[in-house]
């Protein structure tokens, strides 16, 4: 199926109308955010700018646009099948006082992809954030996977952040501006192999070096390219204030890696004033690298 168009917000006063990057408007003094929860490190550089985040309708990628929303930027959602849950967070953006939708697309379907980042772009006016969180996964041995398999996963990881980037430079290239921020996994940044995890982290890895070389090019024009690479987060929903009371022995940090830990992370990348950090891959795992033990 093409993809199709969820719920947007267009009542609130600040969802009335396109807004171009660089405006001042930040979020209403009556946004809602969870007290003690979504700590950014700074969100001034935030405010005004358009993002849409693949694959955000559950899970970390719902709460990085959330994120982005508490911070003052518009943000389309990107859902397959889950309408109900994506189109509850565009509920959540909006009461932040950002104008939001839910898109549906495929993002391992590169005409999907494609068509959600030209929707989004038409639908906020302008493009300036990209942040590609879809990852298609299989936990299985190699010898276990099937021609439809490796496919899947590599068009879902870095086929999904080729085609998606290409198309949304287009839009950041006209403005002189833009930030991209890819999700990877521990370890992507060093090719390591996990058993049982083999296709997808080489699909990661390659969204790194897509990464590294997209920085390269991209710069001179205002564009930056950066990747987060979360550790083991097992609880999408868990807030820091409880992670921060509980005990994890197998991380070095001695607690559980939370959503809002990447989320800090992938806000500060595509922050206005970040615009020196590029080519960069930020471990948000507290020290956990996969193969020690604490």
């Amino acid at each position: 199926m093409a993809a199709r168009g969820g719920s947007a917000c267009i009542g609130h006063p600040r969802c009335r109308g396109a807004r171009r990057a660089g405006d001042t408007g930040g979020a209403s003094s009556g946004s809602v955010a969870p007290k003690g929860e979504w700590h950014v490190l700074a969100t001034a550089g935030l405010s005004g700018l358009r993002a849409v985040v693949t694959g955000s309708s559950g899970g970390i990628g719902r709460h990085i646009g959330l994120g982005l929303a508490r911070a003052g930027v518009d943000v389309v959602f990107n859902y397959k099948t889950n309408r109900d849950s994506a189109e509850a967070a565009v509920g959540e953006a909006c009461a932040a006082g950002v104008r939001s939708l839910a898109l549906e697309a495929d993002c391992a379907c590169v005409a999907h992809v494609r068509r959600l980042v030209e929707r989004a772009a038409d639908f906020l006016g302008g493009l300036d954030i990209l942040v590609n969180n879809v990852g298609e996964f299989a936990f299985k041995r190699l010898r276990d996977h099937t021609d439809a398999d490796f496919e899947r996963i590599l068009a879902g990881t870095v086929g999904t952040a080729f085609y998606a980037t290409m198309a949304a430079l287009a839009h950041m290239r006209r403005g002189g501006f833009g930030r991209v921020v890819n999700l990877g996994a521990a370890g992507a940044d060093t090719a390591m192999g996990v058993r049982r995890e083999g296709v997808h982290l080489a699909g990661k890895a390659a969204v790194v070096s897509l990464t590294r070389t997209f920085a390269l090019e991209e710069a001179r024009g205002g564009i930056t390219f950066n990747v987060v690479s979360p550790g083991i987060v097992e609880d999408r929903d868990l807030r820091r204030e409880e992670a921060e009371r509980l005990r994890d022995p197998g991380n070095p940090v001695g607690r559980p890696g939370t959503s809002a830990d990447v989320v800090d992370a992938v806000l500060f990348l595509c922050r206005r004033e970040s615009s020196f950090i590029n080519g960069a891959v930020i471990a948000v795992t507290g020290g956990w690298q996969g193969y020690l033990r604490c």
